[in-house]
């Protein structure tokens, strides 16, 4: 629905320094883990954090880590913010049948370790975090890429969208949208008088209905896409129908979560081959609109005449006139030279013309069912999904509507937890079966977002929990705590607990460490006489502080490449953050439990 995203994007703002910047994205951070998934949430914000470190003139690589970092302490506000709590909430129950640990009760450990960590990261990050980016790194940088031959060339409109409807383009300069990064170039920009769109116009903000075309990788268009205030110019998508059988025969493309992009390779033996779009009826026939050609093997001034024997030849128009990408209709455009190659731009007026060539690499919109249906066909040499590529719905009243009625359910989820968690999995079926009715996502969508390996995980820990203390493997463990902590009293005991838990989770799952650790620290906490809760906020806790290797949690692997940082680099920051977390969960968990 765009929520999470108009949350971000709303609290991020502009800032003007570092720990400006490292402050203000850190906030939405943990307000979001808290309750949904890390993983997810700094799947979303990769992006979002490179694009914006990029418009305020901050190094990425003092935003992305923290980024990783943080997401792992919102995990510590609540009792959803991390399965490894609801694990060690279930272990607990076991030996204490009348616990109970409310929705935010972890929270008063959580959030003083969450402030130490957060004050270390913004002293520390300048002097422990490389200062220059991932551009640096990897020979990238306002838009350049190594890779050039990998790009495609693709045209979107600027588009005004209605009062209260979010818009990143629309009445913005170039120079405050700030396009260009790392596999994306803004490369030209056409007005309304047929101009060759090679000014950009840097200071001029954009108009409703101007043609602006962006050479990349597939993965950065399909991001580009999603942008807000910008379309792709074509109308063939508004003609293609993913509807399925039961469906209306014109139920077009204004159903948008049907959408997705898609990679193709023309096979050298493919019998497309010295065919052109229109011969072919390719819309038709598969279902799909190209939107963006890269050359195969004949290409150069073999595409150019191909084009040019066909009719097609450089051309200006109006306003009014539309683009049709795909049919090869139309006799207007704005793109001047750049539509002489079929190549050069996915608004070209004569695609219909152009014929195929071996190896030619086709974005298409299509289907999901597309991959699927043409993977194995001898007619594409390669046929893939671009990640994360549904594009975005926000532009709708029903859209604001659908993202709305995503927050209530959430608040409806927190609130039913903290009256009753013994009903959380109801409310979140309810939810879950709410939404599919709602059309925020789809039955398929919801089953994906369903990790098989990690609900595996979690179950064969129980498994090897149970086996710990029916072998007497936990009393054995148990005793070498207690002897390790006897000399330091109680507080010497939840220290050796939250090292052990924090060590193993650097090597392990964090939930499977939280099950292959609680009987045995439940059995030293019964020796010592001690109230089994505190330790069960430390192991929560411990078990979500695996920040010294990039391969500790998913999250640190996540902001490896992008970032541009080394092993090194997350032992040198990463571990003393380790340390404040363990003094400061010590420290708090014994002063407030145990004082």
């Amino acid at each position: 629905t765009g929520a999470l995203e108009r949350l971000v994007k709303f609290c991020l703002g502009k800032p003007k320094g570092r720990i400006q910047a490292q402050l203000v994205m850190m906030l939405p951070v943990l307000l979001i883990s808290a309750f949904l998934s890390n993983t997810a949430c700094v799947a979303m914000m990769i992006p979002i954090i490179q694009s914006w470190s990029d418009s305020i003139g901050q190094n990425r690589s003092q935003l992305l880590l923290p980024l990783s970092y943080v997401s792992m302490m919102g995990g510590c506000l609540s009792l959803i913010g991390s399965s490894n709590n609801l694990v060690a909430y279930e272990k607990a129950k076991e030996y204490e049948p009348d616990i109970n640990i409310g929705m935010f009760d972890i929270a008063k450990v959580g959030v003083p370790m969450t402030l130490c960590g957060i004050m270390y990261m913004v002293i520390a990050s300048s002097y422990l975090l490389p200062n220059g980016s991932s551009e640096e790194k990897t020979g990238g940088g306002s838009g350049t890429d190594d890779t050039l031959d990998q790009r495609y060339s693709m045209c979107f409109w600027v588009k005004k969208s209605k009062v209260g409807r979010p818009n990143e383009v629309y009445g913005l300069t170039p120079r405050e949208v700030m396009f260009d990064k790392p596999g994306l170039t803004f490369a030209q920009r056409h007005g309304f008088d047929g101009d060759s769109g090679d000014d950009l116009r840097l200071d001029e903000v954009f108009q409703e209905g101007e043609l602006l075309v962006f050479k990349g990788t597939a993965n950065r268009l399909a991001q580009l896409q999603k942008t807000p205030g910008i379309t792709l110019a074509t109308k063939e998508i508004e003609k293609l129908s993913f509807a399925r059988s039961k469906e209306r025969d014109d139920d077009k493309l204004s159903k948008r979560r049907h959408r997705r992009i898609v990679e193709a390779v023309i096979d050298v033996n493919s019998d497309l081959v010295g065919k052109s779009i229109r011969e072919v009826s390719f819309r038709q026939a598969y279902n799909a609109v190209i939107v963006a050609r890269r050359p195969g093997i004949a290409s150069g001034s073999r595409a150019r005449n191909a084009t040019e024997e066909e009719g097609g030849k450089p051309h200006s128009g109006s306003r009014t006139k539309s683009v049709e990408a795909s049919s090869g209709t139309g006799s207007g455009g704005r793109c001047g030279n750049v539509c002489l190659s079929f190549s050069a731009c996915s608004c070209n007026t004569s695609w219909g013309r152009v014929r195929f060539l071996p190896g030619d690499s086709l974005l298409l919109v299509a289907p999901p069912s597309f991959v699927k249906l043409h993977s194995s066909s001898r007619r594409f040499a390669l046929v893939s999904e671009v990640s994360n590529s549904k594009p975005s719905r926000v532009d709708t009243g029903k859209d604001l509507m659908r993202a709305y009625a995503t927050w209530l359910m959430l608040a409806g989820i927190i609130v039913v937890s903290a009256y009753d968690d013994s009903r959380l999995l109801e409310a979140c079926v309810v939810t879950v079966c709410l939404q599919i009715y709602m059309k925020i996502m789809t039955l398929e969508e919801a089953w994906s977002a369903v990790k098989g390996g990690t609900l595996l995980t979690i179950a064969s820990s129980f498994s090897l929990g149970t086996a710990i203390q029916s072998s007497g493997l936990a009393d054995i463990i148990a005793d070498d705590i207690s002897y390790v902590a006897k000399p330091f009293g109680n507080i010497g005991l939840l220290a050796v607990v939250y090292f052990a838990t924090s060590f193993l989770s650097i090597l392990v799952s964090n939930t499977a460490v939280v099950v292959f650790l609680f009987d045995p620290v439940a059995k030293a906490a019964q020796k010592a006489d001690m109230d089994l809760l505190p330790f069960v906020f430390i192991l929560m806790i411990g078990s979500s502080a695996a920040y010294a290797t990039p391969i500790s949690y998913q999250t640190n692997l996540m902001v490896f490449s992008p970032g541009g940082y080394t092993f090194n680099d997350y032992l040198r920051f990463g571990g003393p953050l380790q340390i404040v977390s363990w003094m400061s969960t010590v420290l708090v968990t014994w002063l407030i439990f145990l004082q």
